[in-house]
């Protein structure tokens, strides 16, 4: 094993409001609105408004992101009913895009990157908007990898076999020296179509909804003990 390959989100991260499309100061910015949230109108309001969010478009720069999230705002408030002001729009807008605390890091995830260091290349391929780059630089943990890849960069999502290419052209690795590591089932059998060995990471805080039939780990200690074993 010469590489070794995270997704983010589930994976390295997570998202405090427990949504990855709710900035942190939603409540604050909605006020008595946010009783809306999560209510049956709010998820099919959420359904005919998250295309603005396709991971899967290729998104030039944290700008650029920023005019999608605030169209998708914008959407939300139309299908909601909130009558939100464009000064509200823009507050959300910017928490979405500037805000790195709407991500926690888990615990081990730092000391564990630390130690695989020396003995691995280590890369990101992940479904995310240019912001995770900065959030990661900010967390202190982007200069620990040797590629990180977004979805938004490539202009496909996973399990697109492009996304796959992308990072083992990055890292200058072959599929049959890499272990890729993804909360998402799907996920892992795309990168194993191509050869890439996977491992889903089953956070107990962050269960994903369904389990492959290959290696499963909860935490990076139980990962490490499934690569060296």
């Amino acid at each position: 094993m010469k590489h070794l390959i995270f997704d983010c989100g589930g994976v390295l991260v997570y998202p405090r409001m427990g949504d990855w499309c709710l900035p942190l100061k939603t409540a604050d910015i909605l006020g008595e609105r946010a009783k809306d949230i999560h209510t049956s109108k709010y998820l099919l309001a959420h359904r005919e408004s998250v295309g603005w969010l396709d991971e899967g478009r290729l998104v030039n720069d944290i700008e650029e992101e920023r005019r999608l999230r605030r169209e998708y705002i914008r959407a939300m408030d139309v299908r909601m009913d909130w009558h939100m002001t464009p000064e509200e729009i823009e507050r959300l807008t910017d928490d979405f895009t500037d805000n790195p605390r709407r991500y926690g890091m888990f615990e081990d995830v730092d000391p564990w990157l630390k130690r695989w260091r020396g003995r691995y290349s280590l890369g990101v391929l992940s479904d995310a908007f240019p912001s995770i780059l900065k959030f990661m630089k900010q967390f202190g943990i982007y200069d620990l990898f040797d590629a990180v890849v977004i979805s938004t960069q490539v202009g496909a999502t996973k399990p697109d076999r492009r996304m796959y290419q992308a990072i083992l052209d990055a890292l200058n690795a072959r599929p049959e020296d890499c272990l890729f590591v993804d909360d998402r089932a799907g996920n892992l059998a795309g990168a194993a179509e191509l050869g890439i060995r996977g491992v889903q990471m089953a956070r107990p805080a962050f269960l994903p909804a369904e389990i492959w039939d290959g290696p499963v780990a909860h935490s990076f200690e139980e990962l490490n003990a499934l690569i060296e074993g």
